[in-house]
């Protein structure tokens, strides 16, 4: 089983216009709102794969019955811990002009701490029937910024294999306790090692210092410029695939699945990185927060152009 975590839940209210002005009057074209969240978006690409999928973390209870009514849809399994407040709401606004996606995130609604005790205790609990735990996305105030690391901590003494996706210090917090592999963006990854960056060092000369230090995979998403896949050997980069974006939430999440369903098939970096190039391919050319479909993964997989680097 692939268990994925939810911390910080979202409505997703994407507005698209032809091209964004700032500072100006704009005219929307049309707007659609989807319940989210980085591993529910997981979990639910998973299932499409017909991988075995328990979606968990925090709900809340004033609009929680969204979550709930989406993951149903979806025939996906989960099991949440529910708590007083309000999903949050985050903006997306997508310029048709130029294919790019502008966010407005709300930080999400106060957890207590015997809320957080809880979560740990129910997901170490679900380790011992997983196989992979994924941890992603940002975590509403109130909860450790450690949280991921103390989640990677129990995951590896059950000799669980976790993937992390997260920014900030929940990265940098996370990257201490080895997670098996970590999916940031450039951006992201780039400000957990500012440091290294002003030795003089390169993106690509840290990623495989990491690695060596004992994370086996690195993925970088490079958004229109592909991704790249670093292990202990190589250094593999897809080229984006030549598609007309329609909605680009949940590409990430969608690379993130991909990649899991390789592990669980037992292939190497190479076919990881197809699936997750194929994966978020299948997620980009629909509309809004729709995700990749089996027969979407099936048909861009053989349109993957991989390059060597290493």
């Amino acid at each position: 089983m692939i268990l994925t975590l939810t911390l910080n839940p979202c409505i997703d209210k994407t507005i698209y216009l032809d091209q964004l002005e700032v500072g100006s009057y704009n005219r929307v074209k049309n707007v659609r709102e989807d319940s989210a969240g980085k591993g529910l978006n997981v979990s639910i690409v998973l299932n499409n794969l017909k991988e075995e999928t328990l979606c968990m973390g925090f709900n809340f209870k004033s609009n929680g019955h969204l979550l709930e009514q989406l993951l149903k849809s979806h025939q996906v399994k989960h099991a949440f811990i529910s708590l007083d407040g309000a999903i949050r709401t985050n903006i997306k606004l997508f310029d048709r002009s130029c294919q790019v996606m502008t966010e407005i995130n709300e930080a999400g609604p106060f957890v207590p701490p015997e809320a957080v005790d809880q979560l740990l205790t129910a997901v170490e609990a679900a380790l011992d029937h997983t196989d992979i735990l994924v941890m992603s996305g940002s975590i509403p105030p109130g909860v450790p910024t450690d949280i991921y690391g103390r989640l990677i901590r129990l995951a590896n003494k059950k000799h669980v294999k976790t993937v992390l996706d997260a920014a900030g210090e929940p990265l940098f917090l996370g990257l201490l306790e080895k997670p098996y592999l970590i999916k940031p963006n450039t951006l992201e990854f780039e400000q957990a090692f500012q440091k290294e960056l002003a030795d003089g060092m390169s993106t690509l000369e840290i990623a495989r210092r990491v690695v060596k230090d004992g994370i086996p995979y690195i993925c970088l998403s490079m958004g229109a410029d592909g991704a790249m896949l670093i292990d202990r050997e190589h250094v593999y980069r897809a080229r984006p695939l030549p598609l007309v974006p329609k909605g680009l939430t949940g590409a990430g999440d969608s690379m993130v699945a991909g990649m899991c369903h390789a592990i669980r098939r037992g292939l190497g970096s190479a076919d990881m990185l197809r699936y997750a190039m194929a994966s978020a391919g299948g997620s980009i050319r629909q509309e809004g927060t729709l995700l990749a479909e089996q027969k979407d993964v099936d048909e861009l997989l053989p349109l993957v152009e991989l390059e060597t680097i290493l």
